[in-house]
């Protein structure tokens, strides 16, 4: 807790690069949900059809 408290207030001298982590983020995230996008169809027949007996 001593910690998160040092953080939040500005103790720690510290800086992470937060902005180029959330960038880094997004760079890996938009390609995969537009793949997402793109196959939805096929990733919902192929759960069906995977759970259908017989």
């Amino acid at each position: 807790m001593p910690v998160a408290i040092a953080f939040f207030t500005g103790y720690i001298a510290r800086q992470e690069p937060f902005g180029e982590i959330m960038a880094a983020a997004v760079v890996v995230t938009v390609p995969i949900v537009v793949l997402v996008l793109i196959f939805q169809r096929r990733i919902i027949r192929g759960l069906t059809a995977g759970s259908v007996k017989g």
